[in-house]
């Protein structure tokens, strides 16, 4: 004989949302897991039923219902609403059986992508910087301005700041300095005398 506590154990400790629901959205039982995922206690998802955490407006979810009406499962991503209305992506699995007493269920597990798509999100943008400037630059060997794709000339600073996120100071390092900045000043000094 099955031990049912190994079961419920099993669904009081899972990290994702667990559901057993009818076919027909009814909700007859939901995780702790769900509850504080989608912010509803266990009656009132047995109250409001699968709709309440299903975006309607998803226009996957169609195809997602017919998939497991035609092959009893559904394995994908869907858009779900919490109970103050945000939405979010989710891994939904879902299967329909028949229970030992002769009844369909369907049991659907959730799992929360968001923070999987935030990680995605800024690894994209990092990408993005990374490839903004690479590959080889025409510049000119005296003035040092780079042509861009208009072929047209630009100052360096001007050309860099817009295909990368910098600013740019300007300072005179010490070797030009010595060549150009001391001379200069020595001349004017020479002419105040």
């Amino acid at each position: 004989m099955l031990d049912v506590s190994i079961y419920l154990q099993l669904s009081e400790h899972a990290l994702d949302a667990a559901f057993l629901t009818r076919p027909d959205g009814t909700i007859l039982f939901a995780n702790p897991a769900a509850c504080k995922q989608f912010g509803y206690t266990l009656d009132e998802f047995r109250t409001l039923g699968r709709s309440a955490i299903v975006d309607q407006s998803d226009p996957r979810l169609q195809a997602a219902l017919n998939q497991r009406y035609e092959t009893g499962r559904f394995q994908g991503v869907l858009k779900l609403r919490r109970k103050d209305g945000s939405r979010f992506s989710a891994a939904v699995s879902s299967a329909v059986y028949t229970d030992s007493s002769g009844e369909q269920r369907t049991s659907m597990f959730v799992r929360d992508l968001t923070e999987q798509e935030q990680r995605e999100e800024a690894l994209s943008r990092a990408l993005a910087e990374v490839h903004q400037l690479r590959g080889m630059l025409p510049i000119c060997s005296y003035c040092k301005s780079i042509r861009n794709d208009a072929n047209f000339w630009q100052q360096v600073e001007t050309y860099i700041s817009a295909h990368a996120p910098v600013r740019f100071t300007h300072g005179i390092c010490p070797e030009c300095y010595e060549h150009h900045v001391r001379p200069e000043l020595e001349k004017l000094e020479r002419k105040a005398n």
